[in-house]
């Protein structure tokens, strides 16, 4: 598989940290870009390097293990196609968002990224801008992600995995 190029057909998946999961169900707040952060880090289960990929993330990062000394982890997976077609309404306005996957892998092959961009630009974690709608209503930043967060939450699968 082309590293470079993702396929709408194609899953990815979000690693997922025990506090994302509450008495087996996932949280919207896996879906949670941190202060100044312009994607969610996903990664390609078609790449082939995915399950050394992921092992070397859990073996830097034990709290997305199920328990620290194992070698399960639990994951959310997603359809590009699915993350691709999210669309968001304000006020009964479509605004001018898209949600995109895209590569990250000059360090880790099979890394990829879920951005939201309205009108061709990154909404960054924690920024709080103001955006105009269609109908020329301002939407808080914040409002939008949540709105993708919980899309995202919807069309996710948590899955326990073992390396």
């Amino acid at each position: 598989m082309n590293n470079d190029a993702i396929n709408l057909s194609e899953q990815i998946v979000r690693l997922l940290h025990r506090d994302w999961i509450v008495e087996g169900v996932l949280q919207a707040t896996a879906f949670v870009l941190d202060n100044n952060e312009t994607y969610l880090s996903v990664n390609r289960l078609s790449i082939n390097s995915f399950q050394s990929d992921v092992a070397a993330f859990l073996s830097k990062h034990p709290m997305y293990k199920v328990i620290d000394n194992g070698n399960q982890y639990n994951c959310a997976e997603l359809y590009v196609a699915a993350v691709c077609n999210i669309s968001t309404q304000f006020n009964s306005q479509l605004a001018s968002l898209s949600v995109e996957v895209e590569p990250r892998n000059a360090h880790i092959p099979s890394h990829a990224g879920i951005f939201t961009r309205i009108n061709g630009k990154n909404i960054k974690g924690g920024d709080n801008t103001e955006y105009k709608t269609d109908d020329e209503k301002t939407i808080s930043s914040d409002v939008i992600l949540l709105k993708v967060r919980m899309q995202l939450l919807h069309l996710s699968e948590l899955k326990t995995c073992a390396l």
